[in-house]
Formats: structure tokens, sequence, C-alpha cells
């Protein structure tokens, strides 16, 4: 009984891992659709997305421990690179008059990289940074499973 225990909770914190990896990447895919729709950065979106990752690994197990906090950590951040990347291959395509899908099959990704970089104003790096300690206080607060 004790061994399908612990193999149920291995196999519910991979899931927990992997649905907060796929909330960071839609968070960030939704993100750069608004903000190619509003003509601006929405750096504000990244505290969605924190909310969304610290509510999924809290579901998941995670929640008032360190290693869950570090996880919503790197999925914040994730999740806000590849929005400013998605944001920066959709500027080259623009400029090149390809669509998103052309000019991603023949970009580098270190190019890409590169672009979101250098667009990246200060206030956006203070905005997600905000976002990446807004998830870590999500994440430590007690776990409301277990009792005090």
């Amino acid at each position: 009984m004790q061994r399908e225990t612990s193999s149920n909770n291995k196999r519910a914190h991979a899931l927990g891992i992997a649905t907060a990896l796929m909330c960071a990447l839609a968070g960030g895919a939704v993100w750069c659709l608004l903000s190619l729709y509003s003509r601006s950065d929405l750096a504000a979106f990244a505290f969605v997305v924190a909310l969304l990752i610290a509510w999924a690994l809290r579901a998941h197990g995670f929640g008032g421990r360190w290693f869950g906090a570090l996880l919503a950590a790197g999925c914040v951040v994730l999740g806000s690179m590849y929005a400013f990347c998605l944001q920066a291959v959709a500027q080259v395509a623009s400029l090149l008059g390809l669509s998103m899908r052309a000019t991603l099959q023949q970009m580098e990704p270190a190019m890409a990289f590169d672009i979101a970089r250098a667009n990246l104003s200060g206030s956006n790096a203070l905005i997600v940074a905000c976002a990446v300690a807004l998830s870590i206080v999500l994440m430590l607060r007690g776990d409301p499973a277990k009792p005090n």
C-alpha cells in the first residue's frame, strides 16, 4: 500500500510539473497574441501567467515547498521569455512581409532571443521580476491540504 501511494505521489508531481510548463507556454502564447493585438508589450500579463502557474502547482501538491516556489519562478521566466521571443518573431515577420510560420522556420532561435532581449525595457524587466516574486510568495504560503 505504501509503494502505491508513493507511486501516485510521483505521478501527481510529474503531472503538476508538466501542467505548470504547459501553463507557462500557453500563457506566453496568449500574452504574445494580446500584445500583437494591442500593439504594446503588455508586460503586466506576467502576473496572470504567475497566478495560473501557482494555481496549477498548488493543485498538484507543491504548495508550501521551496521546490515548488523555484519551479513556479522558473515557469514564469519561461513564459515571459517565450512571449517576448514570439513578439520578436512577429516583429521580424512584419518587417520582411512573411508569415510568422515562415519566419519561425527560417529564423535562428538565437536571433529571436537577441531581438527579444534588445526590446526588453527596464520597466518590463521589473514587472516580470515582480511577477516572479508573486509566484514565489504564492507558492510559499501554507499548504491548505495540510492542517496546521
